[in-house]
C-alpha cells in the first residue's frame, strides 16, 4: 500500500517537474514565431515605407522639374512677347515704350556698346555672361543667372532684337529681370513639414541653394554636399556615383544612414546646367503606415516601446545639438578667420608704434634716436590708418553705400600726384619708377579724382612692394577719344616683379587674397587692395584686367570712360604751405574736443605754430565760451562732432542763431573720426565751413586757416 502511495507521489512530482518545462517550450515557440511575425511585419512595413517615400519623392521632383519648366516658359513668353512688341511697333523713343510696355515689370535694353538701359533710363551693370554674349548672334530666348551691380542676384531672360533704333542708339538685345528667389523659392524649399530638403547643387557638387528654415540642414549644413556625404560616412561607390549623375546630369538615387536616420537621396538636373538634391529622412514618410506600425509594436508591450522611444527621443536630441554645435563653431571660425586677418594688419602697426614710443620713453636725451623714432612712428600710424579705410571702403563697396563724386579735376596733376606719393618708397628700394605720359594729353575731366588716385596709388604700392631692389615699375598712361563728349583712359602700372601664379589671378580681385607662397611671405597686407580697385573700377564703368607669370613681372590695366571738360585758370589749392602768413599770429582759436589726448596735441601743434588756443571739453563749453567772448575775440573755431552734453552738430546750430555778433561770420571747421562723403555733406550743411578727418594732418589744417581767417 505504502509502495502504491509513494509510486503515485512521485508520478505527481514528474507531472509537476514537466509542465513548467513544457509552458517553457511553448512560451519559447510563442516567442519566437512572435519575433518572426514582428520581424516579417516590420520587413513589410519599412519595404512599405520605403516605397511609398520613393514613389513620393519621385513625385515631388517630377512636380519641382514641371513648376521650374513652367516658371521658365511663363517667363520665356513674356520677355519674348516684349522683343515682338518692340520690334513690330517700331519703337523708337523711351516714352513710346513705356507707354506700350507698360504691363512689363524689370524690362531693360541691351546696347551694342554693352551698356544696360530700363525704358525709364535707368541704367545697371551686370557681370559679364556667356550668354549675353552669345545673343547677338541667336534667333531664341536665353536664360541665365546674373548678378546686377548694387541690385543683388537675378533670374535673366533675354530676348534678340533685330533692326531696332532707338533715340538713336542700337539695341540688341531686351531683357527681362527676375528675382533669384522666385527659383529658389521652387528648386530649394523645405519637404515633408521641414523635415527635408531639396538643394540646388552645381556640377562641382557645390551647394547654390538651399532653403532657410529646414532640419534637414542640421545634416546637410556644410559648402560641398559630395564632401557632407564622405564626412558621414556614405559609401564611397554611393558617393561616386551622384558625383557622376551630377557632372553629366543625370538622374540618380540611392538611401543612406546618415546622422543615424535612413535618408532617401535622389538626383535630377534642372534646365540651366545644375541639379536639384532632394534629401529626406524616411522616418516620417506615410503616416498611417507608421500607425500600422504602432500596432505591431503593442505586441512588444508598451513598456518596451516606451523605453526605445525614449531612447531615441535622447539620441536624436543628442545627434542634432551636436549638429548645431558643429554649425555654430562653423559660423564662428568664419568670423574668427575675418577677425584674425584684420586684427594681425592692425596690429603690426600698432605693435611698432606702441614699441617705438616706449623707445622715445628710454632714449627722450637722444635726439637723433627721438626724430628716428617719431619719423618710424608716424609712417605706422598712416600705415594702421589705411587698412582701417580698407576695411571701411570695402564694407560700404559691399553694401552699396559708397558714392562717387562727380567734379572737374585736372588729369596731369592726378598723375604728378601720384608719382609724388610714390617715388620716395621707390627710391628706398632702388627702383626705377616712372611715368609715361604725352605731353599732350587733355587736362580736364569729370569725374572722382580721389577714388581714381586711390586705384593708381593702390596697384603702384603694390607694383613696388612686390618688385626686388633694382627693378622697374612705370606708370603708363593713354588716352582715346570716343566721341565729341567721352574720351577712354587707360591706365597702365607695370612692374618687373616676382610676378603672380594662374592659381592666384583667378581669385586676386577677392577680398583678403594674397598670394600663398614663398615669394610674398615677407610682404604685408590686409589683401584688400586689389578688391578695392576692381570695386571701384566696376562701379566707375570701366574695366581693369591683369597680366602677369610668376618670376616675370606684373601688368595691370585700368579702362575708363570720362567725360571731358574744359578746366578755369585758378590758383591751385593743394600746394603745400610751409610758412603761414605774418598776420595770422596770435590768432585765437576756440577748440572744441571731448578727448583730452587729442585736444592736449591738436592745442600744441597749434601754440607751435603761434597760435592762442583755447580748449572746450563739449559743445556746450564751447557755446558758452564763444557767447561770452567779445567781438572778434575767435578767428576760428574747431569743433569735434561726437561730443558729450551737446553734440559739434547741435554747438553749431546754436552759435549760428546765438546773438553774438561774429554768430553768422566766423569759420567753423569740424573736427572730426567721421569721415565718410555724406559725413562731410553733413557738416557743410549743418553750418560749417569745412570738415577735417582724424587722424589730423597740421598741412591741411594751416591751409584752412590761410583760407578762412581773415
Amino acid at each position: 500500500m505504502k509502495r502504491e502511495t509513494d509510486g503515485k507521489i512521485k508520478k505527481a512530482g514528474a507531472k509537476n517537474q514537466q509542465w513548467p518545462i513544457k509552458a517553457t517550450l511553448l512560451l519559447t515557440v510563442l516567442l519566437t514565431f512572435e519575433v518572426l511575425w514582428f520581424t516579417s511585419a516590420y520587413r513589410h512595413l519599412s519595404q512599405s515605407i520605403q516605397k511609398e517615400r520613393i514613389d513620393s519623392i519621385e513625385q515631388m521632383s517630377t512636380l519641382i522639374s514641371e513648376k521650374l519648366l513652367l516658371l521658365r516658359q511663363n517667363y520665356e513668353d513674356k520677355v519674348r512677347q516684349a522683343g515682338h512688341i518692340i520690334m513690330d511697333s517700331h519703337i523708337r523713343s523711351f516714352e513710346q515704350g513705356r507707354a506700350l510696355l507698360l504691363a512689363y515689370d524689370q524690362l531693360y535694353l541691351l546696347a551694342e556698346d554693352g551698356t544696360c538701359i530700363s525704358l525709364t533710363g535707368e541704367k545697371i551693370v551686370m557681370a559679364e555672361s556667356e550668354e549675353i554674349r552669345n545673343l547677338k548672334t541667336s534667333d531664341s530666348v536665353r536664360t541665365d543667372f546674373c548678378t546686377v551691380h548694387t541690385k543683388g542676384d537675378f533670374w535673366v531672360f533675354m530676348s534678340p532684337l533685330t533692326d531696332v533704333t532707338i533715340e538713336g542708339k542700337a539695341y540688341f538685345g531686351v531683357i527681362m529681370l527676375v528675382d533669384s528667389n522666385t527659383y529658389a523659392e521652387v528648386a530649394a524649399t523645405a519637404l515633408y513639414e521641414n523635415q527635408g530638403a531639396s538643394y540646388v547643387v552645381n556640377q562641382q557638387g557645390v551647394i547654390e541653394l538651399r532653403p532657410t528654415k529646414s532640419t534637414a540642414n542640421n545634416y546637410f549644413g556644410g559648402y560641398n554636399l559630395l564632401n557632407i556625404l564622405r564626412e558621414r560616412k556614405v559609401d564611397d561607390k554611393l558617393v561616386l556615383a551622384l558625383q557622376r549623375g551630377i557632372e553629366e546630369r543625370q538622374e540618380v538615387n540611392f538611401s543612406a544612414k546618415i546622422g543615424g536616420e535612413t535618408w532617401r537621396i535622389q538626383s535630377f538636373p534642372d534646365s540651366w546646367g545644375n541639379s536639384i538634391v532632394i534629401t529626406v529622412p524616411i522616418s516620417i514618410t506615410a503616416r498611417t503606415t507608421f500607425d500600422g506600425m504602432r500596432n505591431v509594436i503593442i505586441i512588444i508591450g508598451l513598456t518596451l516601446v516606451s523605453m526605445v522611444a525614449l531612447a531615441l527621443i535622447w539620441i536624436s536630441y543628442y545627434v542634432r545639438k551636436g549638429q548645431q554645435i558643429k554649425l555654430e563653431q562653423a559660423k564662428a571660425n568664419l568670423k574668427s578667420d575675418f577677425m584674425n586677418k584684420v586684427s594681425h594688419d592692425i596690429r603690426t602697426p600698432l605693435t611698432a608704434v606702441i614699441g617705438l614710443n616706449d623707445l622715445l620713453l628710454h632714449n627722450a636725451d637722444k635726439p637723433d634716436i627721438v626724430a628716428d623714432c617719431a619719423r618710424k612712428a608716424k609712417k605706422s600710424g598712416e600705415y594702421l590708418v589705411s587698412i582701417i579705410n580698407d576695411v571701411l571702403d570695402l564694407s560700404r563697396i559691399e553694401s552699396g553705400k559708397l558714392r562717387l563724386s562727380h567734379t572737374a579735376f585736372d588729369m596731369k596733376e592726378l598723375l604728378d600726384t601720384v608719382v609724388q606719393l610714390e617715388v620716395y618708397p621707390a627710391s628706398e628700394k632702388a627702383l626705377t619708377f616712372r611715368l609715361d605720359c604725352p605731353e599732350n594729353i587733355h587736362p580736364g575731366f569729370f569725374g572722382d579724382a580721389v577714388r581714381i588716385k586711390q586705384c593708381l596709388i593702390n596697384l603702384t604700392s603694390n607694383a613696388i612692394k612686390f618688385t626686388p631692389e633694382q627693378g622697374t615699375v612705370t606708370l603708363t598712361y593713354r588716352e582715346q577719344m570716343e566721341d565729341d563728349r567721352y574720351t577712354r583712359v587707360y591706365f597702365v602700372v607695370e612692374d618687373t616683379g616676382i610676378g603672380m601664379s594662374e592659381g592666384f589671378m583667378k581669385q586676386m580681385f577677392h577680398p583678403f587674397e594674397q598670394e600663398q607662397s614663398s615669394l610674398t611671405s615677407a610682404h604685408v597686407g590686409s589683401g584688400l587692395g586689389l578688391a578695392i580697385v576692381h570695386s571701384l573700377v566696376t562701379l566707375m564703368n570701366g574695366t581693369i584686367h591683369a597680366e602677369s607669370k610668376i618670376n616675370q613681372g606684373s601688368r595691370f590695366v585700368i579702362e575708363l570712360p570720362l567725360e571731358r571738360t574744359e578746366l578755369s585758370e585758378a590758383e591751385p589749392e593743394n600746394e603745400r604751405t610751409d610758412e603761414l602768413p605774418a598776420y595770422l599770429l596770435g590768432k585765437r582759436i576756440l577748440l572744441a574736443e571731448d578727448n583730452e589726448i587729442n585736444r592736449e596735441i591738436v592745442a600744441e601743434l597749434l601754440t607751435g605754430l603761434g597760435f592762442v588756443v583755447d580748449g572746450a571739453a563739449n559743445g556746450a563749453e564751447a557755446l558758452e565760451r564763444f557767447k561770452q567772448s567779445s567781438m572778434g575775440y575767435y578767428s576760428i573755431i574747431l569743433m569735434d562732432i561726437q561730443m558729450p552734453v551737446m553734440n559739434g552738430l547741435e554747438a553749431v546750430a546754436a552759435i549760428r542763431k546765438s546773438a553774438h555778433m561774429d554768430a553768422q561770420r566766423i569759420p567753423i571747421i569740424a573736427l572730426s573720426a567721421n569721415a565718410f562723403e555724406e559725413d562731410v555733406e553733413k557738416s557743410l550743411a549743418n553750418g560749417m565751413q569745412a570738415h577735417i578727418s582724424k587722424p589730423v594732418d597740421i598741412n591741411t589744417i594751416k591751409k584752412l586757416f590761410v583760407k578762412y581767417i581773415r
